[in-house]
């Protein structure tokens, strides 16, 4: 197995032969930037380890400023893994710059720990992540690729990784401020919302700062990023071979596999195959949707059709409904929204131009909201379905998020109460506040006719609406009795 033939994260088994040095076992592929960086983990001379290996043209320049970021943290007394190797290795096709670090015995990544704590929890540690970074900026060093991921955490101590983005630099108040306020943009949205003036106070009293700006400021800066972030994400990074994506292009058709979904790249038969032989879910003449196996997974299969001609010629040009649901599924994802895990997106093509497009996400069996409230004899878990809904709309709103078509089954529950949402090809994230406003009226108008006014559900959440949005501006455009 050469390193070019790992395309995905998973288990696997690579040896490499080094002069004087014991072999370097891995085992693990953590992260892939296709044919140009390799993470794995494994082990070497009895210790564990993870492996960084480079490839191409520019892998020294790579590796070097990757070691060099790190030596600047040790030197600063910034807790980082050690460097315990740096040379070139040959996996029999083509030479590589490689760096070996020591692993951090019980470490998980900020984001998992972020994603997994509750609330109290979720503060904790992002003033631990909070000291760190302004430990970082006391000793002159600058992060320029900041997020969650480059942080490790092992018994309530951090650890900073990644020494490719550390720069020797010092920074001035705003510029600093910025960079917490990057780092506060990686948060969900409500937890900037709730934490920022006090994440800004973690940040100003380990600096010996009086308070220059309001959290309101550091807020808005974040929101800015985060928006830039995930547009990026969801309009050039997913629609091409990336960590998270396996993009395959040929005359006849486009495809992109999710990394995570554990499929690979299919053909227009296998599809069509499978949602013959699957359960028709909905048969409409511009969308078929199937619940069905393929490639031995349970997947829901959306094909959106051609009905005639003109309606061919329509939708040449445009990007897919397919595309569209691609997109918004890894955008409910980046903001830490439950959707079910898109799996693939497959669009025929003739001489460049469109044809039937495919949506291929995994099974969610969870009922939807309506038959969740019919059937639930749990006070508790309705109450806390009734918060969810309200708090996801209000994520919404804060993010210029519209749905596009808010009825009881788009909208799933889990056996924990959470909502699950599905049928994105409607969903937009708005430039403009009026125009996203007006499409959140809308959506909390469809959401609401669930429902007969004045039933104890409808009044339930009317009530919470009103608790929740402190600007009761959309509750009025929706029609809500204020």
């Amino acid at each position: 197995m050469t390193l070019r033939q790992l395309t995905s994260p998973g288990p696997i088994r690579l040896e490499f032969t080094m002069d004087a040095q014991p072999p370097l076992q891995l085992d693990t592929l953590v992260r892939v930037l296709k044919e140009r960086r390799w993470v794995l983990r494994g082990t070497w001379d009895g210790q564990a380890i993870y492996a960084k290996l480079f490839a191409g043209k520019e892998a020294s320049r790579y590796a070097t400023r990757d070691a060099d970021g790190v030596r600047r943290m040790l030197a600063a007394g910034i807790r980082t893994p050690a460097l315990l190797w740096q040379g070139t290795l040959h996996d029999g096709t083509q030479l590589l710059a490689a760096l070996i670090y020591a692993a951090v015995p019980n470490a998980v990544n900020a984001a998992e720990a972020y994603s997994v704590e509750p609330a109290e929890g979720r503060y904790a540690l992002l003033a631990l992540l909070v000291e760190a970074l302004a430990a970082q900026h006391v000793a002159g060093l600058c992060q320029t690729d900041l997020h969650l991921k480059n942080f490790l955490l092992a018994e309530g101590v951090v650890w900073a990784i990644d020494g490719d983005g550390i720069r020797q630099r010092t920074l001035s108040r705003k510029q600093a401020h910025l960079q917490l306020a990057e780092l506060i943009s990686k948060l969900q949205v409500l937890d900037q919302m709730q934490w920022t003036q006090r994440l800004l106070d973690v940040y100003l009293h380990a600096r010996g700062w009086p308070r220059s700006l309001t959290a309101a400021q550091v807020l808005a800066w974040g929101q800015q990023m985060k928006t830039r972030e995930v547009e990026h994400y969801v309009t050039r990074k997913i629609f091409r071979t990336c960590s998270d994506v396996t993009w395959q292009q040929t005359a006849q058709s486009v495809q992109a596999v999710s990394t995570a979904g554990g499929l690979h790249p299919t053909d227009l038969p296998a599809l069509e195959v499978a949602m013959h032989v699957g359960q028709t879910l909905k048969a409409g003449n511009t969308c078929t949707v199937g619940h069905t196996q393929l490639q031995d997974q349970p997947v829901v299969i959306k094909r959106y059709n051609i009905k005639n001609a003109w309606h061919a010629l329509s939708r040449a040009w445009r990007p897919s409904r397919a595309a569209a649901s691609w997109q918004n599924a890894h955008r409910l994802q980046y903001y830490g929204m439950l959707t079910p895990q898109p799996m693939l997106m497959y669009e025929r093509r003739y001489c460049g131009l469109r044809g039937r497009a495919y949506f291929v996400s995994a099974f969610s069996p969870w009922p939807d909201v309506l038959t969740f409230f019919q059937q639930s004899r749990d006070p508790a878990l309705e109450a806390q379905v009734v918060e969810q809904l309200v708090m996801l709309c209000y994520q919404w709103y804060l993010l210029k998020i519209s749905h596009g078509d808010l009825k009881g089954s788009n909208l799933q529950v889990t056996d924990q109460g959470q909502i699950v949402v599905i049928d994105l090809d409607s969903m937009r994230q708005h430039h403009c506040a009026q125009m996203a406003l007006r499409a959140h009226a809308r959506d909390l108008r469809r959401l609401l006719q669930n429902w007969k006014p004045d039933s104890s559900l409808y009044n339930a959440l009317v009530d919470r609406f009103k608790t929740v949005y402190p600007d009761h501006t959309p509750l009025t455009l929706a029609g809500i009795s204020i």
